[in-house]
Order: C-alpha cells, then structure tokens, then sequence
C-alpha cells in the first residue's frame, strides 16, 4: 500500500510538473499577449493554484503562526528547502529571489524562470546591483517580494548570517519587511533540507516517500525599513531565531553570529 502511495505521488507530482511547463510556456504568455496588463491576476492565480496542488499531493501540512502582513512588501525567510519556495509560494501571489544556480535546477529552474524568478549571481556585484535595483522596482509597482537572505540553505540547525546587501531595495523603495520562521518536524525534519551537493531530482524522490510533512511558519511582526542594511538584516534574523526559540523545538540550536 505505501509503494502504492509513493507511485500514486510521482505521477501526480509528475503531471504537475507537465502542467506547470505547459502554463509558463503557453498558457501565461497567451494571457499576458491578450489581456496585457490585466493578465497579472490571472497568472498569480495560476502559480499559487500550482503551488497549493503540490502541498496537497505531497502532504505538507502548514502549521501557521501569526498572519501575513498585507503592508509587507519585503518578506524574508530561513531557508532549509527548495520545499519552503513551494509553500510561501501556496501563501499568495508574490516573486522570489533565489541563487543563480536554481535557474540550472532540472523542470524546477524551467518553472522558476517562467514565473519571473529574479536571480542573483553570487561574487558578481555588477549583476547583482542590477537585480537589486529590479528588486526595488518592482516593490514600488506594489509586488511582494520573497528572499533568502542566507544566500543558502541549511539543515535547520543554525540560521546563517544575513546579507545586509540582500535587503537594500527595501530601503531604496521605502518598503516594510516581515521575517517568516520556517522549521520541518517530524521525518521531514532529516529529509526535507536540500543542502550541499545534494541533487534536485533524487532528492524529490526521497521526499516522495515522506507519508506527510509538517512545516511550521511563524510570521513575525513587520518592521519598517530602518536607518541601514545591516540593522534591518539582523533585526529580521534576531526575529527568525526567536521565533524558531519560542516553537520548543530548537533547544539547542546554533546560532552563527553576524
């Protein structure tokens, strides 16, 4: 019955992913070319559908604490798993900004790319000023904003430093920043990280034999842009360790200093 289950999950999920090829390579810009700007709703629609679909069929239970914050603009999230994109994602419409090598990722970077996923080359401070002043833009047109300040992810353990420059369109288009905890229980706990060298599709399929995954998301308070870069990082960071303090399962966790 389980080998069942676990076949039952790789063709759903494998048909998501058809669908989801088939939205940003047709159906998205079909919508974008005949409605033009009036198409936005429709395809934020689309991707949070998508993203729900993909909780429900891999069983990620979200256990939420607190809301989000309509006024927030910038969010910012610990970041353990390509599964956490996927469940901010179900949350609302919203863009991420993730590390250049997900655009290589095999059907995910496809769908990321598609979806407008902004990239950050990491060691090219001449892309990454540009992306940054797209970030900023794209804060003042109203967009919600999701990134991982750690620039990697981790097993869950620590929270890594913040990097300030990862936070500067905040200030430059005047926006507030909410802090989102996020921490895997149960068999996801050793699962869900993506870390390392570890490869997407194996990965997935480890992931597949998880029976549910619980995933605990804590917003924190919204905090406004602040004086300077590294203030706001490390006042959203201290937020994070807190909140993952507070959720009794992160008894001794390291904390890496910034």
């Amino acid at each position: 019955m389980q080998r069942c289950r676990q076949w039952f999950k790789a063709l759903a999920i494998a048909a998501m992913f058809v669908a989801g090829i088939v939205a940003v390579s047709t159906v998205m810009p079909a919508l974008r070319l005949l409605l033009g700007k009036k198409s936005a709703a429709l395809n934020d629609a689309i991707v949070v559908s998508w993203n729900r679909a993909v909780c429900r069929i891999l069983n990620l239970r979200l256990h939420i604490r607190g809301r989000p914050d309509a006024n927030a603009r910038l969010v910012v999230a610990n970041h353990i798993s390509w599964l956490d994109i996927i469940a901010l994602g179900a949350q609302g419409p919203c863009l991420f900004v993730a590390k250049r090598e997900v655009a290589d990722w095999p059907v995910m970077g496809y769908l990321a790319k598609g979806i407008g996923t902004l990239f950050v080359q990491r060691g090219d401070t001449g892309q990454s000023a540009a992306v940054a002043e797209r970030m900023a833009w794209q804060l003042r047109q109203g967009k919600r904003l999701v990134l991982f300040p750690e620039g990697t992810t981790t097993t869950g353990d620590r929270v890594l430093r913040f990097h300030g420059k990862l936070l500067h369109p905040a200030q430059l288009a005047g926006a507030h920043v909410q802090a989102v905890a996020l921490r895997y229980d149960g068999a996801a706990k050793e699962c869900a990280p993506f870390v390392g060298e570890d490869e997407f599709l194996p990965h997935l399929l480890d992931i597949l034999k998880l029976e549910r995954i619980d995933l605990h998301v804590h917003y924190c308070p919204t905090v406004p842009p602040g004086p300077g870069r590294n203030e706001l990082a490390q006042t959203t960071r201290q937020q994070i360790v807190a909140a993952l303090d507070a959720g009794h399962s992160c008894r001794g966790l390291a904390v890496m200093n910034s």
